[in-house]
């Protein structure tokens, strides 16, 4: 064994004694890593040095693992994509098959570069709507905590100032009470129950059932529907447009957006399109039928891949509808925001207002009776 080989086998041991179950491979971090790859491919550095130079540039234990295995892997003989396929849980079949691509037409360089660039375009947009969604999010944690600190600590301290006096309370006092010994008497059932029904979501969500049935809620929501609608279009024309440029055949290229779109409704709709292509029909064509009402697929979006699929130029306009969409995703979270914040702080409101009215209504009863 070479001095360099015990170097790198010592280096990936204590990497490996450095993952905890919180390090992540993001997609970020992915983005990174074809990034760097393709700018020293580009420089002329091979693919197999390329990718053992990142190992001493990535700060994730976890990655360093991966992309460890990676170039034992490729050292020991595989391709860049064989050695990809061996670790399905940190690549995707999509990001596989671009590689795979490029690796048969000798333009791997590219296929590196665009694929950061798709992860870093997606990782951004999902940063808009997360950003977007944090501040009401906030509101309604801090919210909640307000309220279990009242219910469960502040209304017993005050509650026989109230009990002690033969005074006919208001309904918002006897409210308050109420709900506050509700709470202390079965706080513990109350928290089993908020654990079992976050489980049991969570579970049922991993059924092809359980995300069909949310996927569908997600989509018809309010103001929340239309986002997350754009977003999937943003990145199925962005996933059709990388995977058709790459060279890979249609039906392939249909069925790796269909996993990738993450959204079981939309994937029930890619592949229903999937077995009319089969069957020989045009790609639009296809999708207008697997959604005649063009719930999924609006008029606009067909009508771009319309002119596409005529003039052979389908993998250019996707890209196109991609940004438009990305715009559409800029817009829609704009008008989100406008609504949910103000919604978030009127909840807060009302229930600032409860407390308060049950509060002082009752020391106003029990004044007026001692006078």
């Amino acid at each position: 064994m070479t001095t360099a080989t015990m170097s790198f086998a010592q280096n990936q041991s204590e990497q490996e004694q450095k993952v905890y179950f919180w390090n992540r491979i993001t997609v970020k971090d992915r983005a990174l890593f074809y990034e760097h790859l393709a700018n020293l491919v580009e420089g002329g550095v091979t693919v197999m040095n390329a990718t053992n130079s990142f190992l001493e540039k990535t700060q994730n234990p976890r990655l360093y693992q991966e992309v460890a295995r990676l170039f034992l892997f490729i050292n020991s003989g595989d391709s860049f994509s064989t050695a990809m396929k061996k670790l399905p849980t940190t690549f995707d079949r999509r990001e596989i098959a671009i590689i795979e691509a490029g690796e048969a037409s000798g333009t791997i360089q590219k296929s590196f570069m665009n694929l950061a660039k798709q992860l870093r375009e997606q990782e951004e947009l999902k940063k808009k709507i997360t950003g977007a969604l944090t501040y009401p999010l906030i509101i309604m944690v801090f919210l909640g905590i307000a309220v279990t600190v009242i219910m469960t600590y502040v209304i017993p301290k005050i509650q026989p100032l109230f009990v002690s006096n033969d005074v006919e309370l208001p309904f918002a006092t006897k409210s308050l009470i109420a709900t506050s010994d509700f709470m202390i008497n079965n706080f513990v059932l109350l928290l089993f129950v908020i654990i079992g029904a976050v489980v049991g979501l969570q579970a049922y969500m991993k059924t092809d059932s359980g995300r069909l049935f949310f996927h569908e809620i997600a989509l018809k929501l309010p103001l929340v529907g239309d986002v997350y609608r754009n977003y999937l279009l943003a990145r199925i024309a962005s996933n059709l447009g990388i995977l058709m440029a790459a060279g890979i055949p249609i039906l392939k290229t249909f069925a790796l957006t269909g996993e990738s779109a993450n959204n079981a409704v939309y994937g029930i709709a890619i592949a229903d399109a999937i077995e009319r292509i089969t069957q020989g029909k045009k790609i639009v064509q296809s999708i207008r039928e697997s959604d005649p009402e063009k719930r999924l697929f609006p008029n606009d979006f067909l009508q771009l891949m319309d002119a596409g699929e005529q003039t052979s130029t389908i993998n250019k306009i996707c890209v196109k509808i991609s940004e438009q969409y990305t715009r559409e995703v800029d817009s829609s979270v704009t008008t989100l925001v406008k609504w949910v914040e103000p919604l978030a702080i009127l909840f807060a409101g009302v229930f600032v207002l409860w407390f308060a009215f049950g509060i002082f209504s009752a020391v106003l009863k029990i004044t007026e009776t001692v006078q």
